[in-house]
């Protein structure tokens, strides 16, 4: 009796380990993280001998923090620079124009905000202040991700950043006047935006939050009513955040 009852508990043990890996094998995939261990970009946009600013926070007109990981400065045109997180894994399908995207893995799928979008409060900005200047956008995937119906605009992979970065180049041609009166003005619009910053971190105003994350009030990514005021969920997308200052 104890060697049947012994040998059915094992059959069900093993039914459940069979299930169990099923399930896991068979699940959706995560949409790719807005935090983590994100994809290093700086020594290679170094190594292209272009200017370029990194890990950039903007106070905009309505005293929100907006955040950018790069900013390059082409022959003609000022191109801004995402990432998503490395540990990123799938087929992505989308297009630029389209709200939602969609990351499948053994045979799963799950949708996530269009990146891109991400993008759009950073290059409206932009355009505003500099009209004659030719913004880009660009969300620089992981080499773990693949683009089955094509790569979107506005979209790479790591291993095409450069090549991506050849045909621009080709594109702009000579340097425009606009690329070259707007950078200055860039620059400077960066370099103050972190003084005043810092200046309020220093007076307590700000949290100890990092570049990315967008947050402008104690506490983190919260406001001073306890509202969040992050650009997205987690997902695929830049390190673009919003938050009202004080």
């Amino acid at each position: 009796m104890h060697a049947t009852g012994l040998s059915q508990l094992l059959v069900y043990g093993a039914f459940i380990v069979m299930g169990v890996a099923i399930l896991y094998a068979f699940r959706a995939p995560p949409p790719p993280k807005i935090k983590g261990e994100r994809i290093t970009l700086r020594s290679t946009l170094d190594n292209c001998n272009h200017p370029c600013l990194h890990d950039v926070r903007i106070v905009d007109k309505q005293g929100r923090i907006v955040c950018i990981e790069h900013i390059m400065r082409l022959p003609a045109s000022v191109v801004l620079i995402g990432t998503v997180a490395a540990s990123a894994v799938g087929e992505v399908t989308g297009m630029e124009s389209i709200p939602k995207w969609k990351i499948t893995r053994r045979g799963s799928s799950t949708t996530f905000v269009n990146p891109l979008l991400e993008l759009q409060p950073l290059n409206l900005a932009f355009k505003r202040r500099f009209p004659l200047l030719r913004v880009r956008g660009l969300i620089v995937f992981p080499d773990t991700i693949t683009f089955p119906e094509g790569t979107p605009k506005g979209a790479v992979r790591a291993c095409d950043f450069e090549r991506w970065l050849d045909d621009v180049m080709r594109m702009d041609g000579t340097v425009s006047s606009a690329t070259e009166q707007a950078w200055p003005a860039i620059t400077a619009m960066v370099a103050s935006a972190h003084a005043r910053l810092e200046q309020a971190r220093a007076r307590g105003l700000l949290g100890g939050a990092s570049a990315g994350d967008g947050s402008s009030a104690k506490g983190g990514a919260k406001n001073k009513h306890g509202k969040a005021h992050a650009a997205a969920a987690p997902r695929p997308s830049p390190r673009i955040a919003a938050a009202r200052g004080r």
